[in-house]
This record gives C-alpha cells, sequence and structure tokens, in this order.
C-alpha cells in the first residue's frame, strides 16, 4: 500500500501529470452534465408524445395509472411524498376530523403505527401499476390470475379502509376535503419546489387516481375537474378550518413522530427548529387551526431557498430514475405470506411483514384472517 501511495505521490509531482488530471476531471464532469441534460426530460417526453391529447389521463385509467407511476414514482418521489405526509397532517386543523381521531386514542397511543396503517393503505390502493410491471418484467407472458391477484390487493385495501372508517360518523365533506388535499397539495408542492412543474397530463392523472379512490370509497359529490375540485377545497377549507384544542392533540404526536428520523442526539437540537419551521410549510388558515404563533419571514424564506437550491441540484446534476420508487412488495414473503416493505421511514411496525386485511387498530384486527399467515 505504501508504495502505490509513494508511486501516486510521485506522479503527482510532476506538473503535466496535474494538468492532465485536471483536464480528465473537467471533461469527465462535462459528458456527466451533458449526460443529465440528456436524459432528465426523458420520461415527461415519452408521454408527451405517447399521449398529446393530455386530457386522455381523465378518460382512461390504465392512462392515468402509467402516468401517475411516472410522476409519482419516478420523476418526484421525494415532494410527491412530503406533500401526501403533510397532505395528512392539515386534516387535523379540522376540527370535526381532529375530534374523532383524538377520540380514538390511537395517536396518543401509538402514533407510529396509526401514521404507518394509514400510509400502507394508501401505497396498496395506489401502487397496483408498478406491481403489475414488476410482474411482467419478471414474466412477460404472466397468467391473468397473476395479474388479478395484484389488482385484488387494492380492492381489499379499499375495503379495509372502508371497514376502519365505518366505525365512526365521518361527515361527506370532510372525506371530500381529504380527497381535495391528496390531490392539490402533490400538485402544489411539486409545481413551487421541484425542478419543474408538472404538464398538465400529469395533473389530470393525479386528479384521476385519486378521484377513483374516492369513489372506492364512496366518497359522494366528487367534483368532476380538477379546476372544481381545487374550489371546493378552497372554499372547504375557510368554511371549517378552524381553532380548537383536539387539532393540536393530534397534530402534536405526529411531529413528535417526525423527530425520530433522526439520530437520538440530534432530536432535541432539531426539534425547536422544526417546530419554528411549522408555519412556513403550513397555509395561514392551517397556523391558526392549530394555534401556531405566524410564519416567521426568515424561516420561509430559508425553506423556499434550499428548496430552490435542491430542485437546480436534481435537474443539472442528477440521473433520472430508470425504475418506480416503491414501498410496498410486488410479491408476498413465500414462508409467511406476508408483505414486506422495501424500505421503512421509521422503526419498523411491521418487521415481519403485514397482512392487508389486518392493517389498523389492534382492537379492529379481524377474529381469523382470511390469508393464513
Amino acid at each position: 500500500m505504501d508504495s502505490v501511495l509513494a508511486s501516486l505521490s510521485k506522479w503527482l509531482s510532476d506538473k503535466d501529470n496535474r494538468v492532465l488530471l485536471w483536464q480528465a476531471a473537467a471533461t469527465t464532469s462535462v459528458l456527466y452534465l451533458a449526460l443529465v441534460h440528456y436524459l432528465r426530460y426523458r420520461n415527461i417526453n415519452k408521454l408527451r408524445r405517447k399521449y398529446p391529447d393530455p386530457t386522455i389521463a381523465l378518460k382512461d385509467p390504465a392512462v392515468a395509472e402509467e402516468v401517475f407511476d411516472t410522476t409519482v414514482r419516478r420523476e418526484f418521489p421525494f415532494l410527491a411524498r412530503q406533500a401526501l405526509e403533510l397532505a395528512l397532517f392539515k386534516t387535523y386543523s379540522v376540527p370535526s376530523i381532529s375530534k374523532i381521531l383524538h377520540a380514538t386514542g390511537e395517536f396518543s397511543k401509538d402514533a407510529r403505527k396509526r401514521v404507518e396503517d394509514t400510509e400502507l393503505l394508501l401505497l396498496e390502493i395506489n401502487d397496483v401499476y408498478p406491481h403489475v410491471q414488476d410482474e411482467l418484467r419478471a414474466n412477460p407472458n404472466a397468467s391473468q390470475e397473476t395479474i388479478a391477484k395484484q389488482r385484488e390487493r387494492r380492492d381489499i385495501a379499499l375495503q379495509r379502509m372502508n371497514e376502519l372508517h365505518s366505525k365512526y360518523a365521518i361527515r361527506n365533506g370532510d372525506y371530500l376535503y381529504t380527497l381535495s388535499l391528496f390531490i392539490v397539495m402533490p400538485i402544489k408542492w411539486i409545481n413551487k419546489y421541484e425542478w419543474r412543474k408538472l404538464d398538465p397530463l400529469e395533473e389530470y392523472a393525479i386528479f384521476r387516481m385519486w378521484c377513483d379512490t374516492g369513489l372506492g370509497m364512496k366518497i359522494k359529490d366528487i367534483p368532476d375537474t380538477l379546476e372544481k375540485m381545487i374550489a371546493f377545497h378552497e372554499e372547504y377549507g375557510k368554511e371549517h378550518v378552524r381553532y380548537a384544542e383536539s387539532n393540536w392533540k393530534v397534530a402534536h404526536p405526529t411531529v413528535e413522530l417526525l423527530l425520530t428520523r433522526l439520530p437520538k442526539f440530534m432530536a432535541p437540537l432539531m426539534a425547536p427548529i422544526l417546530y419554528k419551521a411549522l408555519p412556513s410549510l403550513l397555509d395561514p388558515l392551517d397556523v391558526v387551526g392549530f394555534g401556531l404563533p405566524e410564519a416567521s419571514p426568515w424561516m420561509t424564506s430559508f425553506i423556499d431557498t434550499s428548496l430552490y437550491l435542491r430542485a437546480l441540484f436534481v435537474r443539472h446534476c442528477m440521473l433520472p430514475r430508470f425504475s418506480s420508487h416503491t414501498r410496498t412488495a410486488t410479491k408476498a414473503d413465500k414462508k409467511t405470506n406476508l408483505y414486506k416493505t422495501n424500505y421503512d421511514i421509521y422503526e419498523p411496525v411491521y418487521p415481519n411483514g403485514y397482512c392487508i386485511h389486518e392493517l389498523g387498530p389492534e382492537k379492529s384486527k379481524p377474529t381469523k384472517c382470511p390469508i393464513p399467515h
């Protein structure tokens, strides 16, 4: 090892060799950046060529699934996820929602499990397309039974979600407002903070995917256009987002849960910063609803600048994803019949895997799961 280092040191001591090294590094960097520039818009350009009429995503659920997969799981997986987390958080600023959630005791008892169950159910509903594509890549001649089994997971998740919700007197308007947040927040955040804005085709796909989920949840009076959904979202928020003690009682455990992503020694240091940043991430209505102080101008500016710089870095320095970024597994474990997540955000709730039929509070688990495990 010493002889290698000595040889390298001797080689670098030559001025011509150092110049050659810098030239090679500069050439490699330029070629890499050129490759990023060439590939960065590949996904959206491919979709635009394939579907020149963006409204096709509204008419054809298969197109909506494909476009949604590219947009949410390849182009913008990070902010799409953060926006969805924030959308769920914002529902707590509606007293009629937070009072029901607080009354269940699930957040104060185990916010981590409550958040994980909600996310897994939503992912199982929306992850059909990447699972089917995985099956077809593994076997281009996959049987219709194999494909149907993947689509059945969506039906089971919807049935389970409806079963859990049926135990509470939830207003249709609150269901619809939650649905609108799942549509509006990703579109808003991606258009504001990502490396490019969404194409109308992508916005329509997001709208169609979540509207289909709403229909599966038996939500009534779902707006039939994206524009009407945005208008409903704004009007309902103005009328129903207001302060109540239950709002923060539900929100606080969720914020504390976020801190568990950090190393233990960092959590106490970052907690004041997170609470200071929270109002800057929310709309003024939500800030009032949670009883938080007004957003700090400098913190808002810091967040906006940080995300802007991230967008520049992603746009010019990062290669696009070539595969879908999914948490849910395509196949259940052969030994247990349980699905193991591909990665975890928090400490694993289901280290050995989960059964869709059993997601939700322990008290609501079926007496006997229809899937043996």
